[in-house]
């Protein structure tokens, strides 16, 4: 030690301190020495610190030597004392090494080495003692502040120790543990001869037991033991450890429920869970996952993601994998190879799971298999895309104003949607012997000109355009000399060949090809044919219309005649038929104006048919029209009839046929209400943009179930089923023509037998600027 030694000398002999001095010089270090000669400096100085040791030098056989040093222990009961006597076997001097001294030397006997080994041993004795008073201390608080019980058992099974813990366990003081046998904290599943406390043995032992708690119920306990050996060898008894693990017996059994549970749950789930660990290797499978790939879940087990993927997929699984080690979650599609050499196609949803620390330490996916899906979406995609191309087709062949234009755009649409490098439209010619070009896109330039004309009796060409079969040329070991040349010719690897069939014969032939494509697809096959027979029926379609045109030209040329011979008879038999009224009295002049009634309504009818002929063949030609001098002129046709309106200065958007409408509901309400009825026109606002028409009479009304009828196309009227049926359908048409609407109402409601009114909508021709003269004062009425 580098530091000093400090010796104090307590002594009532001043020139004992030199002699120590010198003895204590042969210790081998620095020594200081301080005297006291009265045993309270000794204590002063002792209790400030800075000694080692202590010499006293006093009588302790007196009272006053053995009180100094009781206060000197209490004092410093740390710093070793030696005592010095003038005689061996001194009584006092031993009862001092028996109250806490470190030893004793006689003063006679001494010598620099004794004394320097005294003060050696003392020292060495008194760090000892320190030591272990700090051991004890600390172990002791140690056993009584774990929280684990703590039990010491004798050879015979008695309690000697027990802990504050254990107190807390069992419920009871450790006071009333301590001399209790250990068979007495058993629940009664073990018996007193078979409990492990007082086995001999001299190995540690750990097993769980049932311990009974002071109210009664059972306390699971861990208890480790270690057998407790004397100097001799002899078996002692046993010291334990007891650790309450009820809670953590429940928890692990209700995890170990848990883990059944989901176990269960997991091996039933219909969809697949694959867990690997960090290095990709498979840690765990249900059997969902194993049958999708057609393997028992122990044959997955060890192996490698990467050895179920398919080749295209090892390297964006590799990309994946590593944002799992980046903690992300995420959902695609991944393609397997199963056992037997097929494939499928799974949907994946893929989570990272990390250990307590955080450490990645593999991936869980959910795996679905969707094969079948995305064999249904590829089927359905298919499907749209023919639904577009036939479409696209249709669209063309009912927008094409003629033929040449419907091939064109058809075969366009065809290539361009399909995908397709070359295509060709040919029509057979009047003599059904030649094939002739009609449009082309992609033809090779050196092949144009023998492209042009077919023979069709030669093959294959005769079984496209004379048996009307399609006909598929592509690149296979059994294809004919004749069609490879044809392919090379044109320039591609494979040549579609579809005949155009219109009411039941062939017309001609659409070839599309491609210069990639070493085959055509089933569905691309069914595809083809299909449009080849919407171009089929557009060539057909142009052909009816093409005749029916030619009939309607014919059907207007003769009606045209009949009309113009009709209205001749007509008119002549109207002249006799006057001459006979004017001849006749009686009832030859009643049936001559029968005769007359008749010519008339004959008269009627041919009007109605030209009017109908007129609105369906005439593109209508609306403009403003001025309201007022219609209705006044159609007013004025009906004189004998009392017929009142309100003069209105509005002008509409209609046509020259605007008159039929008013004169076929005046006409219709004179023969319904008879030469007796009154008719009013009343013109009124309606929303800003159109005007509201009404034309009301006096007649015998129309019933409720008729109101929606009589507008229909030769719908007789309602009075005695007079009419044709087309006057009031003309009123509708030319009124839905000019963006108006028709309703019939009773002229008072609720009051069939009081009259109708006729109520339509006109659009306005409003004044864009400037005043328009008046040709009636407001409120001015014709009659």
């Amino acid at each position: 030690m580098s530091e000093p030694l400090r010796v104090l000398l307590i002594g009532e002999n001043p020139g004992d301190l030199r002699s120590v001095r010198e003895m204590l010089g042969e210790c081998g270090r620095e020594v200081e020495v301080a005297h006291c000669g009265r045993p309270e400096d000794g204590l002063a100085l002792v209790s400030g610190g800075g000694i080692d040791v202590v010499l006293l030098d006093l009588d302790l056989a007196a009272g006053q030597g053995t009180a100094a040093f009781d206060r000197l222990r209490r004092t410093a009961p740390d710093i070793p004392i030696i005592v010095l006597t003038a005689g061996g076997d001194d009584p006092a001097a031993l009862r001092a090494m028996q109250r806490g001294a470190q030893d004793y030397l006689v003063k006679e006997k001494t010598d620099g080495e004794l004394l320097c080994r005294a003060v050696r041993y003392a020292l060495e004795r008194t760090r000892v003692e320190l030591a272990l008073r700090h051991s004890e201390t600390m172990y002791r608080r140690l056993v009584e502040n774990l929280n684990e019980g703590v039990l010491a058992v004798n050879e015979t099974g008695i309690i000697t120790f027990a802990n504050p813990r254990m107190e807390e366990i069992l419920g009871c003081p450790a006071g009333s543990l301590i001399g209790s046998p250990i068979t007495g904290l058993f629940d009664g599943t073990v018996s007193a001869a078979g409990h492990p406390f007082c086995w001999l043995t001299d190995r540690r032992q750990e097993f769980e037991l049932d311990l009974l708690h002071s109210d009664g119920r059972s306390i699971h306990a861990l208890v480790v033991t270690s057998p407790i050996i004397d100097t001799a060898g002899a078996f002692g008894g046993c010291l334990a450890g007891v650790l309450d693990i009820t809670g953590r017996k429940r928890a692990e059994e209700a995890l170990r429920q848990s883990e059944q549970k989901y176990r269960l749950v997991v091996e039933s789930l219909s969809e697949g869970i694959w867990v690997i660990d960090r290095d990709a290797c498979t840690s765990f499978v249900n059997p969902r996952m194993a049958e999708m790939l057609g393997y028992a879940p122990a044959e997955m087990i060890g192996k490698s993601l990467y050895s179920f993927l398919s080749p295209s997929c090892g390297a964006a699984m590799r990309d994946r994998l590593n944002c799992r080690r980046d903690g992300t979650r995420e959902q695609y599609e991944c393609e397997f190879v199963r056992k037997e050499g097929d494939r499928i196609t799974a949907l994946m949803i893929a989570s990272p799971f990390t250990d307590e620390s955080g450490e990645f330490r593999g991936s869980i996916a959910g795996v679905m298999d969707i094969t079948e899906r995305k064999r249904a979406e590829e089927e359905t995609r298919t499907r749209n895309e023919q639904l577009m191309v036939l479409n696209q087709v249709v669209g063309v062949s009912a927008a094409s104003l003629s033929l040449a234009e419907l091939l064109e755009e058809s075969l366009e649409k065809t290539l361009e949607l399909m995908g397709f490098h070359v295509g060709i439209v040919y029509m057979l010619d009047a003599e059904r012997k030649r094939a002739l070009l009609q449009h082309q896109r992609g033809l090779p330039t050196s092949c144009m000109s023998r492209s042009r004309i077919i023979k069709v009796h030669h093959w294959p060409f005769n079984f496209i355009f004379i048996a009307g079969q399609p006909r598929y040329m592509q690149r296979q070991p059994d294809l004919s000399s004749i069609e490879a040349s044809i392919l090379e010719e044109l320039e591609v690897s494979a040549l579609a060949c579809i005949p155009l069939i219109a009411e039941s014969v062939v017309v001609g032939a659409v070839y599309v090809g491609s210069r990639t494509k070493e085959s055509f697809s089933r569905e691309e096959m069914t595809l083809l044919e299909m449009v080849g027979k919407e171009i089929g029926s557009g060539i057909l379609k142009g052909m009816l219309h093409k005749k029916l045109e030619a009939a309607n030209r014919e059907a207007n040329l003769y009606l045209d005649i009949m009309t113009h011979d009709i209205r001749n008879a007509e008119n002549v038999s109207g002249l006799y038929a006057d001459l006979l009224t004017e001849m006749l009295e009686g009832e030859g002049a009643l049936y001559a104006r029968k005769i007359r009634s008749s010519i008339e309504r004959s008269a009627e009818i041919l009007g109605n048919v030209t009017t109908i002929r007129r609105i369906h063949h005439d593109s209508p030609d609306v403009g403003p029209v001025d309201l007022d001098l219609v209705i006044r002129e159609e007013v004025a046709a009906f004189p004998d009839v009392a017929i009142e309106f309100s003069v209105s200065h509005r002008q509409v958007w209609a046509d020259d046929l605007l008159s039929e409408v008013f004169a076929n509901l005046i006409r219709n309400a004179v023969k319904s209400g008879g030469p007796e009825v009154r008719i009013a026109i009343r013109v009124d606002d309606y929303d800003g943009e159109n005007v509201l028409v009404s034309v009301e009479d006096t007649g015998p009304g129309i019933p409720d179930p008729m109101k929606e009828s009589i507008f229909s196309r030769f719908e007789r009227g309602w009075v005695g089923g007079c009419g044709d049926g087309l006057g009031l359908f003309i009123v509708r048409t030319l009124v839905e023509r000019y963006g108006g609407t028709i309703r019939v109402e009773d002229r008072v409601e609720e009051r069939q037998d009081l009259g109708a009114v006729f109520r339509f909508t006109l659009r306005e021709a409003l004044p864009t600027g400037g005043d328009e003269d008046d040709e009636y004062p407001d409120g001015e009425e014709y009659e």
